[in-house]
């Protein structure tokens, strides 16, 4: 096969042949990514199957779905909001389109497995409920909304977002996926807790009637979609506790779905396929039990017509509903009859007659269903298809090398014609033709050029400044998908006897060895040629004195050299101006000092690093998210921190820090000048706690640290001694008490939910002559300015009257919360419990925050210095 811009022709390999077994690892294997259903931007559910079925059980279920045509829309705020044991029961048990949109992907939520936060956090979350669709079978979709964190008042919500972004957001999702049923996770009047799960189930009603109005959002229709009236709108009502679920089952006006019914081709109920998909929520401490016997789903009548006994009841979900179809569902049917697990190529005849069929119709289902019968002919045909790139990180104005694979393990005759790649490069077009024979390997290699003026390959939602907290989303096709669009892709077309053409889309891909985990894939990136970034992440200056500000360099596509330079805030000098740098091979990193000096009084601003090659300007780094359960994430940061000038004073210069969840609070305390040591637990039972001035507990530390609980005796003798133990926040345990904060007290106080959303709730002293607010920083009103996110959380409810309650605040029309932070003497030193949110404001480098925080960890030296009673 020759091919524009290839290098070599077509190679036919025994899969037996140790030459093509040696090059496994780098060159072969499967990439088996959604299709691309054209305009739609769906994808397709039955990719999904791959994590809970494989080989004839996948594509039993495949055929069944093949002869379902029915859809379900579930509408919820954020990752996790879904109940995966209705989408599993409708996907897998059901064979209809099953689909969550998630109004936010959860950036304002904690993180258990590490130390993202914000944009990184969303990123996460992206990926596990992406995870979380391949083992339920369900497809995934988002709004532009961003997660400000928990909020108590759907107007809140409105306001921040903007109330008819977020409808035509929906809407759009709705016309675009056409679902016959659509269900909301929370009431469409009332409350549903959150203000952010509140203002969607607002909203669902008028979703549901403006999507079916082409009156409504026009500019949709001119970009080429259609309204869409669902059959029904329902809502998922609440039965996660016993009675309340016994109440449901009472009321004759709801339709109900048994979740725990077992299925033989999975092997297991949807609710246990559900709690498998649930446990994907790893960053959220989501992972649940395997239910088992009933596990019944109750659902409450909104609007559209009312359903009797099942929520598809007066719908066609055959191929009744399309126009023309009878012999597509005449094909599909006897394919479903004549399927046998031992023999799956006999029915390929019928699946290609009836892919053929389907081109000659013209229907939204048909795009839909002519990827699921390419999906069932790869699987009846046993075909492997790749597109494997030499290298993850390409750069603009490189070449790449693509090796372009195919291989056909059945005994149907088909023949490779040709492969098209497009995406940021231009396409290649092969025009020869190889038969593909059985069990043997057929590969071609190809090299593109990488356009010089190619960007880094950053998501849309990434890429743009934010609106609001709203992401800046320009290309409306992009609205709803939940990720990028491949760099590249290759479209395998294969040819049948009859010379019906099949096209195969693979993105291009990376693999490799691991020798621990074996062969890995990854996506192919754009990377910029040089990569810049600050070793810090915020910089606090507590006196006018110059620091040094190191700027990291990483060579990505070899002989670079330029120069890179500081912009710094109005009345902040750096030296020297720029600084000249040469990198010779990729991967190569250099290290460049700046001096940065503040103005004399309190000044706040950002530093943005630029690095210049020959014009060619570049503020960005390379960040990698790396957790074992979802596909490695690339993103690419705006090389700036955030700088403050501020008048900050700490007495405690040794501080030990026992990570719970993960936060970046013990690189900010650095930026005081103290020395943070991170306990392991060998050290937290071990060492001399003596050596440090305070000990800080990190956020949900409690819960992630078994070993701090068996500390408790040492902790408490340290503080006797005169060390400080601050405490920060950890949720309530789902059984008793003694890992929500409490089991380090040395006198009892009571855990809650309370807290504090609003980041600019006013903040008052109840003591304003307490030492914690006077030393060695006074404290003062002007330290709650410029907050993010929230004040804080699960503040205590009660406290043993040897507590001072420090500080007070509150929600708009809530009472005074005067739990987020406790004082109490022990011995000769200091406990101190805060809810208060430092792990979100340290990072985020709020001046007042980091007075705050010095002050707590001072404490205990301030203590000792006060008169005794």
């Amino acid at each position: 096969m020759n091919s524009k811009g290839a290098h070599g022709g077509l190679r036919l390999q025994s899969l037996q042949d140790d030459a093509s077994a040696a090059t496994l690892g780098k060159r072969l294997g499967g990439y088996l990514f959604g299709l691309l259903l054209g305009s739609l931007l769906l994808l397709a559910p039955l990719q999904a199957q791959q994590e809970t079925l494989g080989g004839s059980a996948q594509l039993q279920a495949l055929l069944e779905r093949l002869n379902t045509l029915g859809s379900l829309l579930m509408l919820g705020a954020h990752p996790d909001d879904e109940n995966t044991a209705v989408i599993a029961y409708f996907a897998r048990g059901r064979y209809v389109r099953a689909a969550y949109l998630s109004a936010t992907r959860g950036e304002g939520g904690q993180n258990l497995i590490g130390p993202e936060q914000g944009p990184l956090m969303g990123v996460i979350r992206t990926q596990e409920l992406l995870a979380a669709r391949r083992i339920d079978g369900g497809e995934q979709f988002f709004t532009r909304a961003i997660d400000f964190g928990y909020s108590k008042s759907p107007h809140e919500a409105f306001e921040r977002w903007g109330r008819q972004r977020l409808l035509s957001d929906m809407v759009r999702v709705i016309r675009r996926f056409r679902p016959d049923v659509i269900v909301t996770r929370f009431p469409h009047q009332g409350s549903g807790g959150h203000g952010q799960h509140t203002a969607v189930g607002h909203l669902s009603v008028e979703a549901f009637e403006a999507a079916a109005d082409p009156g409504r959002l026009p500019d949709q229709l001119q970009q080429g979609l259609e309204p869409w009236r669902a059959k029904r709108l329902y809502w998922n009502t609440y039965s996660f506790r016993r009675q309340r679920a016994e109440a449901e089952a009472a009321r004759r006006d709801r339709v109900k779905v048994d979740a725990g019914q077992y299925d033989p081709l999975l092997g297991r109920s949807y609710a246990e396929v559900a709690a498998e998909s649930r446990s994907m929520h790893r960053s959220q401490g989501m992972g649940t039990p395997r239910r088992k016997g009933a596990v019944p789903a109750f659902f409450a009548h909104i609007a559209g017509d009312p359903a009797e006994n099942d929520l598809f009841d007066g719908i066609d979900t055959s191929w009744r509903r399309v126009p023309g179809a009878e012999k597509v569902a005449r094909l599909l049917a006897q394919a479903r009859s004549d399927y046998r697990p031992a023999n799956p190529e006999a029915i390929l005849p019928l699946l290609t007659k009836a892919y053929a069929a389907l081109r000659e119709l013209n229907d939204p289902w048909v795009e839909v269903k002519k990827g699921e019968v390419l999906e069932a002919i790869q699987l009846a045909a046993g075909l492997w298809i790749d597109a494997a790139a030499d290298r993850w990180d390409a750069t603009p104005g490189s070449d790449l090398g693509i090796t372009l694979s195919a291989l056909n393990r059945s005994r149907f005759p088909l023949t490779w014609a040709r492969t098209r790649i497009t995406g940021v490069a231009r396409h290649t077009e092969s025009d020869a033709e190889a038969k593909l024979g059985y069990n043997v390997v057929a590969t071609t290699t190809v090299t593109l050029r990488i356009p010089d003026f190619a960007l880094p390959s950053q998501p849309e939602w990434l890429a743009r400044p934010v609106q609001g907290d709203s992401y800046g989303i320009h290309d409306p096709t992009m609205i709803g998908r939940p990720q990028a669009r491949p760099v590249l892709e290759a479209t395998f077309y294969l040819q049948t006897a009859e010379g019906l053409e099949l096209p195969f889309r693979r993105p291009v891909a990376y693999r490799w060895v691991d020798r621990a985990r074996g062969e890995r894939t990854r996506a192919l990136e754009i990377v910029p040629p040089v990569a810049v970034s600050f070793a810090e992440k915020t910089m606090i200056f507590p006196d006018a004195d110059p620091r040094t500000v190191l700027v990291r360099l990483q060579d990505n596509a070899g002989e670079t050299a330029g120069k890179v330079k500081l912009d710094v805030p109005e009345g902040w000098t750096v030296k020297p101006a720029s600084v000249e740098f040469a990198l010779k091979r990729p991967g190569q990193q250099r290290t460049v000092r700046f001096s940065l000096a503040p103005p004399e009084g309190d000044s706040t601003g950002e530093v943005v690093a630029r690095v210049d090659l020959n014009g060619k300007l570049i503020s960005s780094g390379v960040r990698i998210i790396e957790h074992s359960h979802i596909p490695i994430q690339v993103v690419y940061p705006q090389a700036r921190i955030r700088v403050a000038r501020a008048e900050v004073k700490l007495l405690a210069k040794k501080i030990g820090y026992v990570m719970g969840a993960g936060d970046n609070v013990p690189q900010a305390l650095e930026q005081l000048g103290a020395s943070v040591t991170l306990l392991s637990p060998d050290e937290l039972a071990s060492v001399d706690l003596k050596t440090f001035d305070a000990i800080v507990t990190g956020v949900r530390a409690l819960n992630t640290r078994p070993d701090l609980l068996a500390a408790r005796e040492r902790l408490l003798a340290y503080m006797e001694q005169g060390g400080a133990l601050i405490v920060q926040y950890n949720t309530l345990p789902r059984r008793g008490a003694a890992a929500a904060g409490v089991a380090l007290a040395p006198y009892p106080m009571t855990p809650s939910r309370n807290r504090v959303s609003r980041e600019e709730a006013a903040v008052t002293f109840p003591h304003p002559d307490h030492p914690l607010l006077n030393a060695p920083n006074r404290i003062s009103p002007r330290d709650f300015e410029d907050w993010v996110q929230e004040r804080g959380l699960y503040f205590m409810s009660e406290w043993d009257e040897r507590y001072d309650a420090i500080l007070q605040c509150n929600d708009p029309g809530e009472p005074p919360q005067l739990g987020g932070l406790l004082y109490a003497p022990y011995g000769q030193g200091v406990f101190i419990y805060t809810g208060y949110s430092w792990f979100r404001q340290l990072p985020a480098g709020v001046p007042g925050a980091y007075r705050i925080f010095a002050n707590l960890l001072s404490a205990a030296r301030v203590q000792r210095t006060l008169p005794t009673q």
